[in-house]
């Protein structure tokens, strides 16, 4: 799954937040029907769009943030009509189609750095946020050395090196 890291003293969140969330978790989606094909989506998404979805609806029925297309209610599913729910699902389609349109303009504005980010992902596995950013301005890594001194140390065909405190 993913999601944004709430800041240090994060207890509510604004229309905005809400949004950039549901950008964050449609961005996998939206990703996959870009680079592999729309015919070709896995269920790796599933929860990120189940999120994406949830936090539309909590925005609608617990904040009243979209009440300009359904009203300013605070109602759970089981508390309004057939009719009110139908609206309500359908101002969630109108702001989950809206998140996909900014993420795949996005995602296609960023193509180069995306792909070279994917290869880097596919040979290293992991990247810290250092990496990240070296990767996707283009520097090059140098993490093969590092893997070379990694599975020499595991043949033991090299020592570590362990550096002590007070230069011991």
């Amino acid at each position: 799954m993913t999601s944004m890291m709430p800041s240090d003293n994060e207890t509510s969140q604004n229309k905005a937040e809400m949004l950039a969330n549901i950008d964050v978790a449609m961005g996998g989606h939206v990703a996959e029907e870009l680079f592999i094909g729309k015919k070709k989506i896995s269920s790796g998404c599933g929860s990120d769009m189940a999120n994406a979805t949830n936090v539309a609806t909590q925005a609608i029925r617990r904040c009243g943030m979209f009440g300009d297309l359904v009203g300013y209610n605070s109602t759970d599913f089981s508390e309004t009509s057939e009719e009110y729910n139908a609206m309500i699902d359908k101002a969630v389609m109108k702001i989950l189609n809206e998140s996909h349109d900014r993420v795949e303009k996005l995602l296609l504005s960023k193509d180069r750095e995306l792909r070279r980010l994917s290869q880097a992902l596919y040979e290293y596995d992991t990247l810290t946020a250092d990496e990240i950013d070296k990767v996707v301005k283009g520097i090059p890594l140098d993490k093969k050395g590092d893997l070379k001194k990694v599975r020499e140390i595991e043949e033991g065909m090299l020592s570590p090196t362990v550096h002590l405190p007070g230069g011991a």
